[in-house]
């Protein structure tokens, strides 16, 4: 995550970026599968925060 955080200035909003951030996490994710390693996530999970206001609740 530090290695994608790095990125963030390339990105004219924080929307951009999070679906960046999106995309990547779930290639990781196909990555990992080749080596073994398995590894779920929920679609809630990403889902941007501004989705999660006025629900009431925290992401985790």
């Amino acid at each position: 995550m530090q290695f994608l955080l790095h990125f963030r200035e390339r990105f004219s909003s924080e929307e951009e970026f999070r679906a960046f951030l999106a995309e990547e996490v779930r290639r990781f994710v196909k990555d990992a599968r080749d080596y073994g390693i398995v590894i779920s996530i929920l679609p809630e999970c990403l889902k941007p925060r501004s989705a999660f206001v006025g629900e009431g609740r925290h992401r985790f």
